[in-house]
């Protein structure tokens, strides 16, 4: 019974998986090219450079710091019985050796640390990553603003040219010819503003991520699906987020040196092998040497004291662990809200736009002015814009959320 479950709730999450990259495949640009801008990035080379430092601490750590110790020295002896001056050498060769399970401990905190560093080096992947997504939307609002005035701009232009033909056969009034006229000039003056910033806004990413395509709006867009339950799909977020895994791994690895540090108490000895040259050459020495250090309460102290920072450490990643998933709460109620209120303004942007065609049969007809003509094709205009802008915000809340869950872009190695 409990193994059916389980493949319900794994084809469950493929499926919800699947409808997630399909309903997202229209707004992001190709994993492919993102993954290879990601992975160009300077930050990403300098975080496969500080991967490359920890793997090298950490074997370090599992080989340990003994050394050997060669020491030789050259001595002269004068003997008064019988007399004579001799030439004397010693030669030594020591070296420690870890006793009391510090070797096995040594390899944990190296595997410890390389688990750390993989964590790392993925959490600057995905953060790369979703820096990128970021300003890809950012892109897309801009460019949705800089369409939209052109669009309005272009209705604009067809309005004046109309009023002014009008305005010849004497249909309408001069009055409404110039304000045909300014509402013409203040579409062409907000075109001019959204290219400008749009402009500014592509130039700085182009130079940021060379290679990134230029965002369009979607001519067929998906729907986002219907949300999972927010517990499971917690249990998920939490289970793949890096940053709480890095400390996780930190707490863990801070235990294992305590233990480390308090293994200290029983310190290494130190194993050498001498052979010595006396009178001469006349005698001749070897021999085994044993050093042992006598540990005091230093040592009992740092072990203490490295305890006590893993508790310090997983008290505050428990914190963390409540705060990324009261966010994540907060995140989900908000996308729930956002797919609803879509819907009403996709609604509330046919009905203005129907509006705006019966407002210009009306103006025909000489039963609506030009200034109730403007203003309702620019209440139509900013419904449409208000109504594709939240469907934008829409699409990267989940967008950012799928990325958090690991179901695209997802870069790890």
């Amino acid at each position: 019974m409990k193994t059916k479950l389980w493949i319900a709730l794994i084809a469950g999450t493929l499926c919800v998986s699947a409808q997630a990259q399909e309903a997202l495949a229209v707004w992001l640009p190709p994993a492919d090219q993102v993954q290879a801008i990601v992975k160009a990035s300077y930050g990403i080379l300098a975080a496969q450079s500080q991967q490359a430092a920890q793997l090298q601490r950490a074997r370090a750590t599992e080989v340990g710091p003994g050394e050997f110790n060669l020491r030789m020295s050259q001595q002269s002896r004068r003997a008064i019985d019988p007399g004579g001056r001799f030439n004397e050498q010693l030669l030594s060769l020591e070296r420690p050796v870890r006793l009391w399970g510090k070797a096995g401990l040594d390899a944990q905190l190296a595997e410890q640390s390389r688990k750390a560093a993989s964590i790392g080096y993925a959490d600057a992947l995905h953060e790369a990553s979703r820096e990128l997504m970021r300003q890809w939307f950012e892109l897309h609002k801009l460019a949705l603003a800089r369409d939209g005035a052109a669009a309005q701009a272009a209705l604009s232009q067809e309005l004046n040219r109309q009023a002014q033909l009008r305005l010849k056969q004497g249909d309408i009034s001069q009055l409404d010819a110039s304000l045909a006229q300014a509402e013409l000039q203040r579409a062409q003056s907000a075109v001019a503003v959204s290219q400008a910033q749009w402009a500014a806004a592509w130039a700085q990413v182009q130079k940021r991520y060379p290679g990134l395509p230029e965002p369009a709006w979607p001519t067929a867009q998906g729907d986002v699906p219907e949300l999972p339950a927010m517990q499971p799909l917690m249990q998920e977020f939490l289970q793949n987020h890096h940053e709480l895994n890095l400390r996780r791994a930190e707490v863990q690895g801070l235990r294992l040196q305590a233990e480390r540090m308090d293994r200290e108490r029983w310190p290494d000895p130190l194993l050498g092998v001498y052979a010595a040259r006396e009178r001469a050459g006349a005698e001749s020495i070897v021999g085994v040497s044993v050093g042992v250090a006598l540990s005091g309460s230093a040592r009992q102290a740092h072990a203490a004291a490295a305890l006590a920072d893993a508790n310090r450490l997983e008290a505050q990643t428990q914190q963390l662990a409540l705060d990324l998933g009261a966010a994540f709460e907060a995140r989900w109620w908000s996308l729930s809200l956002q797919r609803q209120a879509v819907t009403g303004l996709q609604a509330a942007a046919q009905t203005q736009a129907q509006a705006v065609q019966q407002s210009l049969k009306a103006f025909a007809m000489g039963e609506h002015s030009m200034t109730e003509l403007i203003q309702n094709r620019r209440l139509a205009q900013e419904s449409l814009r208000e109504s594709q802008k939240l469907q934008l915000e829409l699409a990267e809340s989940w967008a950012l959320m799928n990325l958090d869950l690991h179901r695209i872009w997802d870069f790890d190695e």
